[in-house]
C-alpha cells in the first residue's frame, strides 16, 4: 500500500521489507541493508498506523491492519536473522575467528561488541576458577609420609576408594583418591575407617 523506494531512497515498502526478509534468511552472512534501516522500519510503521487511524473505508483499515500486523512480524524476523549471526559471530571472535563484519549496522556492532565482551568475560572467570581449584587441591595435607616430621603421632592411612572433596574438622579441604598414602588426625580418620574408604597401615 506504501509506494515507497526503500532500495535508494529513506523509504521503504512491504515488497521491499519481503526481499529482505528472504535474502537475510537464505544467507549465513549479513545482507546489506540501508544504514538507516531500523529507523526506517520504524517511520514506515508509523506511517501505516497514522493513515489506519485516519482511514474511515472499513474495507481499507482492514487490509492497513493486516499490512501492519505483517510487516511487525517480518521485521522481527529480519531482526532475530541478524541477532542470530551477531552471536555466531560473537563466538567465532571470541575463539579466535575472524567473522565476516562489513555489513553490519551501529546499533548492531553496539550488541556484537557487548557480547564478545560479556562472553570473553565469562570464560576468564571460569578458567581462572578452574586453576584455583586446581591450585587449591593441590594445597591439601596429603604429605608423603617420608616426609612428615618425626613428632607427627597422626595415624598413617591408606585411601581404598576415591571419594568427592570434602571439608574436615580441621576445615581444610581434603581430596582422597585411591592408593594415596597421607596422614590425617584421628578425628578424621576413623569415621573414614567406619565407612571403608581407608585403612590405617601405621
Amino acid at each position: 500500500m506504501y509506494d515507497g523506494g526503500y532500495m535508494n531512497s529513506d523509504e521503504m515498502d512491504y515488497k521491499a521489507l519481503r526481499r529482505t526478509q528472504q535474502l537475510e534468511q537464505n544467507s549465513p552472512s549479513f545482507s546489506k541493508i540501508n544504514k538507516n534501516f531500523y529507523q526506517n522500519l520504524s517511520k514506515y510503521i508509523k506511517y501505516l498506523e497514522e493513515n489506519l487511524k485516519k482511514e474511515e473505508n472499513e474495507q481499507k483499515m482492514k487490509l492497513y491492519k493486516e499490512e501492519i500486523q505483517n510487516t511487525n512480524k517480518i521485521a522481527q524476523s529480519i531482526y532475530e536473522s541478524r541477532e542470530k549471526k551477531l552471536v555466531q559471530a560473537a563466538l567465532s571472535t571470541v575463539r579466535g575467528g575472524k567473522p565476516d563484519l562489513k555489513d553490519i549496522l551501529d546499533i548492531e556492532r553496539k550488541l556484537f561488541d557487548r557480547l564478545v565482551e560479556n562472553i570473553t568475560t565469562v570464560r576468564e572467570n571460569i578458567f581462572k576458577r578452574d586453576k584455583y581449584q586446581e591450585e587449591k587441591s593441590s594445597q591439601i595435607n596429603t604429605e608423603p609420609t617420608d616426609s612428615l616430621p618425626s613428632k607427627n603421632k597422626n595415624p598413617i592411612i591408606q585411601v581404598t576408594k576415591t571419594i568427592p572433596e570434602f571439608v574436615g574438622t580441621d576445615l581444610k579441604i581434603y581430596s582422597l583418591r585411591k592408593d594415596d598414602v597421607l596422614s590425617i588426625n584421628e578425628e578424621i580418620s576413623q569415621p573414614l575407617q567406619k565407612r571403608s574408604v581407608v585403612k590405617q597401615i601405621k
